[in-house]
């Protein structure tokens, strides 16, 4: 077989993404195996909650990112891109969290996004769901934090702060900022979302900590008895250390989320061991999901898009603004 750069690039792409999950499956792993030797009795009638919460977060994450692009002026075929997106899921298991964005570029300028249109709709999809998962998580915190004041006026602040930052200026100065660590250029106020934009997609991505809320319940339930009333916390927890594992330098915020999801289940589970069994089940229940629709999406956007794509005209100048 010739050797061709394509073929050259796709090679180094299947050898990072089989070191990448090497490495999480071994920390997985190992983190099951600190469960310790006490045997631990798993209901198997809740694990398929697990899975299901966390294709009902990619299809939330998916539509929310599609209506982002649309209101920025692309009109590339929707089946092709949604393809695209859940395949591109399987980069932020890479290091430095850059592969997921050469993916998802990659795969919609096949279908004829630009590729502009590309990095700064999935720059501002994390930003709004890393906020939304915040808001979350800081209420979730208020009412824990209810019989302590000065704890709950450090949430008040960080509710207020985060509210802040909803204001297009702030919001897209802080965007902006980063562009410019990017060494990319800012984004033109004819591109920027107006404040009930930003309220809209940030309320598009709530679902998503439902989702995740039923997913962490669901492990928790599993192997030790809890209430359905502790389910708000839950999703919150989920909120939180989602948010929070965005800034993780490890692939997919491995190991922070998990801390913070130990953080608040220690008073309701107790045990050390169940625990690690808890976190680490909807760890796994999330590779499983997000690889197998990656597959499945990049099969679709591979033979949906086997023509050369040709990138679309600049969108009209007030094309996020309608």
């Amino acid at each position: 077989m010739k050797l061709t750069k394509a073929r050259i690039i796709f090679f180094i792409k299947l050898l990072v993404m089989v070191l990448v999950f090497g490495f999480v499956g071994d920390k997985l792993l190992d983190a099951w195996h600190k469960a310790g030797s006490k045997p631990v009795d798993i209901d198997w009638r809740f694990i398929p909650l697990i899975p299901l919460g966390f294709i009902g977060i990619m299809i939330t994450n998916s539509l929310t990112w599609l209506w982002l692009v649309r209101r920025m002026g692309d009109h590339s075929p929707t089946i092709p891109l949604l393809g695209a997106y859940t395949f591109s899921q399987a980069g932020k298991y890479a290091p430095g969290k850059v592969f997921l964005v050469l993916m998802r570029i990659d795969r919609t300028h096949r279908a004829g996004m630009s590729r502009e249109i590309c990095v700064l709709s999935t720059l501002l999809e994390n930003a709004m769901y890393t906020l939304s998962g915040a808001l979350i998580g800081a209420v979730a915190l208020l009412f824990d934090a209810r019989d302590h004041p000065f704890y709950l006026v450090l949430v008040g602040i960080a509710i207020a702060g985060l509210l802040t930052v909803f204001h297009p200026r702030i919001f897209f100065f802080m965007i902006n900022t980063a562009l410019k660590s990017m060494k990319r250029g800012p984004i033109p106020p004819s591109r920027r979302f107006r404040f009930r934009h930003m309220l809209a997609a940030v309320g598009m991505f709530m679902p998503v900590w439902f989702f995740g809320g039923v997913a962490l319940w669901a492990s928790v339930h599993s192997i030790h008895f809890i209430s359905i009333r502790t389910y708000p916390d839950l999703v919150g927890a989920f909120a939180l250390s989602v948010s929070l594992g965005m800034f993780s330098l490890l692939p997919g915020g491995l190991g922070v989320r998990e801390a913070i999801q130990a953080l608040f289940l220690t008073p309701i589970v107790g045990s050390p061991e169940l625990i690690v069994v808890a976190v680490a089940l909807p760890r796994v229940g999330q590779i499983l999901v997000e690889m197998t629709l990656a597959g499945i999406g990049g099969i679709v956007n591979a033979r949906m898009t086997r023509t050369k794509a040709v990138s679309q005209p600049a969108p009209p100048a007030d094309a996020a603004l309608r």
